[in-house]
């Protein structure tokens, strides 16, 4: 269902509204069709500017705002880095296969060893399925490309059944049950929904965000419509109707 948060579906149905307006010019009145276009072009004028850095940009620079935490994540680091699987561009052919990692899984990975080689007494914990059947689990590729940047294979520890991140919270408490302090490595722009799902469990969280997506654009360029845009405001509309799903279900407080 994903394909309903895309500006580009919402640009289809305007065009759809449009094209049965115009078809209906003579059997309705003049005022029903006037609503009718008028509906359309008020849909497709927010679906563009839904794909421009403008809005981009306000939608992920909300997201991404610094998140308090507790002055003890510096003073006295956790012990337990938790990173949580990203993305893929394509299909794995086995487990070994991380180069199917998207920029944003990498990254993740890529901030969670700087931060790992700082603190090397911390266990790192990577929690994320999400491919279905009998596809190696996400937590299995960067778990690969975790072994390639140098992490020692017994340094991490592997959680390979949650599909979101709600479960994520859920399979690693079972790991470390609460009450327990741990790191949390993800996109700034996953974070506010990751660290109320894992303060849900029980978790003290010390949030560590990586992949910030914010990128300044001066005019005209702010209003001109871009696919990197179409693909933050997509990424950002998911993540705020993921919050309030979770609040609609009462799981958050």
């Amino acid at each position: 269902m994903e394909w309903l948060l895309s500006p580009l579906t919402w640009l289809l149905v305007a065009g759809l509204f449009a094209a049965a307006g115009w078809r209906m010019r003579g059997h309705v009145a003049a005022r029903g069709v006037r609503w009718i276009v008028a509906a359309a072009a008020t849909l497709a004028v927010i679906s563009l500017m839904a794909m421009t850095p403008l809005v981009a940009n306000a939608l992920a620079s909300y997201l991404e705002r610094p998140l308090a935490a507790a002055a003890s994540c510096r003073s006295m680091p956790p012990s337990i880095l938790v990173v949580l699987a990203g993305g893929v561009d394509r299909l794995p052919a086995d487990d070994g296969d991380f180069s199917v990692l998207n920029v944003a899984s990498r990254r993740r990975m890529e901030y969670a060893v700087r931060w790992w080689r700082e603190h090397a007494h911390a266990r790192l914990v990577i929690s994320g399925r999400e491919f279905r059947g009998d596809r190696p689990p996400r937590a299995s590729l960067l778990a690969g490309y975790a072994r390639a940047l140098g992490m020692p294979a017994d340094a991490l520890l592997l959680e390979r059944r949650s599909l979101n991140t709600w479960q994520s919270a859920r399979s690693v408490a079972e790991l470390f049950p609460p009450p327990a302090r741990i790191a949390l490595v993800t996109s700034a722009m996953h974070m506010p929904r990751a660290r109320a799902a894992f303060r849900a469990a029980g978790f003290e969280v010390c949030p560590l965000p990586t992949d910030f997506r914010v990128v300044p654009v001066g005019p005209p360029g702010y209003l001109v419509p871009r696919s990197g845009a179409l693909d933050k405001t997509e990424a950002a509309l998911h993540e705020l109707v993921g919050i309030a799903y979770y609040r609609w279900l009462g799981l958050l407080s």
